[in-house]
């Protein structure tokens, strides 16, 4: 049982890695080439709006009269000027015969959607991307005031989609590059748990192969995420200028990235505690258990109430109490929904501080109040919307440093009591 305990274990660790790098690296890839690609068509689509404007509002304007008949285009050195530019164009002169470039496109109008053809009715530029025998091009279509004729002029992108066809391979080749070096640390790093196992009992070998896992990852990554979270940020701090499409995928990515900088940190943490054990020193201060409270509250749950003596002072390790105490409020923060949390502390036979976080939120069956405590334990599926599952083992494991107990146990009406009890020296209870 311990033995597939640790293969399970380590499964689990490998695939977070590689998920985690795919996800990432997909995300960036995909963010990278839709702002290429969008930059490039601009670039391109700019230039020949700007080019059909001038040739159709300065130069027909110049040497066109009102009534234009195809013989016009060539007899007022337009044609010239198009070839002489390697302008691809075609005049459509409303039925009979049209003036041509050397593109041959016989029937502009029929290549283009029926909305360019109405905007281009309604006296304005328009313009589309089109595939005219398996190569892209842009049209852009003007009419020359007032009475016509059409131009479509014709811009080979093919430049465009080579040079983004051979942006995606090369995302695409990083992203392969970056799952693979991911799944090698991953399997490298299952390797020495494996290894571990053979020269320990069964069950303390899967235990420090969870530890070791949880040390290794979250060091190994809080480098990768702290870039990850600041290209996010950056994209973010850019959304107005990523296409309407991308924004909420941006959004997501700087919030999940950030979700999972806060989960390393708290891996961190844990392996932390896990490291000094038993002999994890305590720093003893005064503490003004009241103003304590409030300020924890006021930072992380101004709607929360709290109900504590005023001049309750105790002797204790003011750090570990306060992180004990906020990963409860965020517990029921995130667990409750904004529904009522109170924050309770009292002295009990003048030698323990007992605080009370109590929510109204949707409890836990009874069997799990034991199990909630656990790493990655989210309690059942009414709790686990939200939130990484470290938060209460955290609260535990400052918990054993300071000889303290915790439990947790449903309401009456609804919702869930944790309960600290942190034995303390009382300097004041007035």
């Amino acid at each position: 049982m311990g033995s597939r305990r640790g293969r399970r274990v380590r499964a689990r660790l490998v695939l977070t890695v590689v998920g985690v790098v795919t996800v990432a690296a997909v995300a960036l890839s995909a963010l990278a080439f839709a702002l290429v690609s969008r930059s490039l068509r601009a670039e391109v689509l700019d230039r020949a709006v700007e080019e059909a404007r001038f040739s159709v509002g300065v130069l027909a304007e110049e040497r066109l009269d009102d009534t234009v008949a195809p013989g016009d285009i060539a007899a007022s050195g337009l044609a010239d000027d198009f070839e002489r530019r390697d302008i691809d164009v075609y005049v459509d002169f409303g039925g009979g015969e049209d003036f041509v470039s050397s593109l041959g496109v016989a029937t502009a109008p029929e290549i283009v959607s029926s909305e360019v053809l109405e905007v281009v009715e309604a006296g304005n530029v328009a313009a589309e991307w089109v595939e005219i025998e398996r190569v892209p091009y842009l049209v852009v279509a003007a009419r020359k005031p007032p009475f016509g004729p059409d131009f479509y002029f014709f811009t080979d992108s093919s430049d465009v989609d080579s040079a983004l066809g051979q942006l995606r391979l090369v995302l695409l080749g990083a992203s392969v590059v970056l799952v693979l070096v991911a799944g090698l640390a991953g399997w490298r790093m299952a390797r020495l748990a494996g290894s571990l196992a053979d020269t320990v009992d069964e069950l303390s070998a899967a235990r420090d192969r969870e530890r070791r896992f949880v040390a290794d990852v979250s060091h190994e990554l809080r480098t990768p995420v702290t870039a990850l979270v600041n290209e996010a940020a950056e994209l973010a701090g850019q959304l107005d200028a990523v296409p309407a499409g991308t924004r909420r995928v941006v959004e997501l990515l700087d919030n999940d990235v950030r979700r999972l900088r806060a989960l390393v940190e708290e891996l961190l943490e844990l392996s932390r505690l896990d490291a000094a054990g038993d002999a994890a020193d305590l720093e003893l201060d005064d503490v003004d258990v009241a103003r304590l409270l409030d300020a924890i509250v006021a930072q992380r749950l101004p709607a929360a109430t709290v109900r504590a003596s005023a001049g309750l002072r105790v002797r204790t390790d003011r750090r570990r109490l306060e992180r004990i105490v906020a990963n409860l409020v965020d517990n029921a923060r995130v667990h409750a929904d904004g529904r009522s949390v109170t924050v309770r502390a009292d002295c009990v036979d003048g030698s323990w501080l007992v605080v009370e976080v109590a929510d109204r939120g949707p409890g836990v069956p009874a069997s799990e109040l034991e199990q909630i405590f656990d790493r990655f334990s989210m309690g059942d599926a009414a709790r686990a919307a939200t939130g990484s599952g470290l938060g209460l083992a955290i609260v535990r494991e400052h918990a054993r440093v300071m000889h303290a107990a915790v439990t947790a146990r449903n309401r009456d009406g609804g919702g869930l009591v944790v309960e600290a009890r942190v034995p303390v020296s009382v300097i004041t209870d007035l």
